[in-house]
């Protein structure tokens, strides 16, 4: 039902307590759904010096040209090359693909060794330290995530700072409806607001060194998109609902056998149903004001994925 929308040109004051200081940011996985927004929100920041990380094999032609793309056969910290390359960056930002999760490791030593100040993590979606959730999906989703979050947590004797991110499904995803949990509520972002909330995280203040940081551009249940959806459109859509605890068991099945296409069931159903963090600011502190995240509008961001 819904398309992904186009990068927005969006950027706000930061908050006076921010840093104005030129950082040299290097982002990895600039080609996925998130990191063309990254690229566009860090290059357009005058206070910022944005480089690429991508191996041999990655196609990262699309890239801006007066971008520096640097390139590696693999990520591993004992390259003298990687090292060299990460030497002088004050932040790196990862944007890499889910079942790639686990070739952090090697980055993470690397910036280490590099001297590097700050990393993001691949972590943008779901709040992964719920166990519940990471029972259903495939590692790749929450454990192997989790682990590299724990694994920067044991980097910061060595002078490494993290800030990892909770914002829900992106906005621009695709759901399946599930019919006793069309209304009930869960958070989830823009893809270019989890760009701005990165790109003024890592020049923020101190509350938000070494933490999960939780943002959100919408509070929605499934119904409330869906009513908002018709009335832009003025038309009444031919909706199919399924019934979410025989979509989960199907799912479940599906997975058991290695087949993935009953994924989006299994994330739609974490995101929705109570219980396994889906609307995550019932129990956690919004960062949205600290972050100068704007106030935005369902129409609106529907309007301009539906148009």
């Amino acid at each position: 039902m819904l398309r992904t929308a186009p990068i927005l040109n969006m950027y706000f004051t930061l908050d006076k307590n921010m840093s104005s200081a030129s950082q040299k940011v290097i982002i990895v996985g600039a080609t996925g759904n998130l990191g063309p927004h990254l690229v566009s929100a860090i290059d357009s920041d005058p206070h910022f010096q944005v480089s690429i990380l991508c191996r041999d094999a990655s196609d990262c032609s699309k890239i801006p040209q007066h971008i520096p793309v640097h390139r590696v056969k693999k990520y591993d910290a004992n390259d003298a090359n990687l090292v060299e390359i990460l030497t002088g960056q004050d932040v790196v930002i990862s944007a890499i693909g889910a079942q790639a999760i686990l070739q952090q490791k090697p980055i993470i030593d690397a910036a280490v060794k590099a001297g590097v100040k700050h990393f993001v993590p691949s972590e943008y979606g779901h709040d992964t330290r719920n166990e519940r959730a990471a029972q259903l999906l495939p590692p790749w989703f929450f454990t192997h995530k989790k682990q590299i979050v724990e694994y920067l947590q044991s980097k910061e004797a060595e002078g490494l700072k993290w800030t990892a991110f909770v914002t829900g499904p992106f906005f621009e995803t695709k759901a399946v409806i599930l019919k006793q949990y069309a209304d009930h509520h869960w958070s989830t972002t823009t893809l270019s607001t989890v760009a701005l909330a990165v790109k003024n995280a890592i020049s923020a203040p101190v509350e938000i060194v070494n933490k999960y940081v939780f943002v959100e551009s919408f509070n929605v249940s499934q119904n409330e998109i869906l009513s908002s959806v018709e009335s832009l459109t003025k038309a009444k859509w031919d909706v199919r609902y399924h019934d979410a605890e025989e979509q989960r068991q199907l799912a479940s099945e599906k997975l058991s056998r290695r087949d993935y296409s009953g994924l989006p069931t299994l994330m739609g159903y974490v995101t929705c149903v109570d219980g396994y963090g889906g609307d995550y600011m019932q129990y956690e502190k919004s960062m949205n004001d600290l972050l100068s995240l704007p106030r935005e509008s369902l129409d609106s961001a529907l309007k301009k994925m539906i148009k």
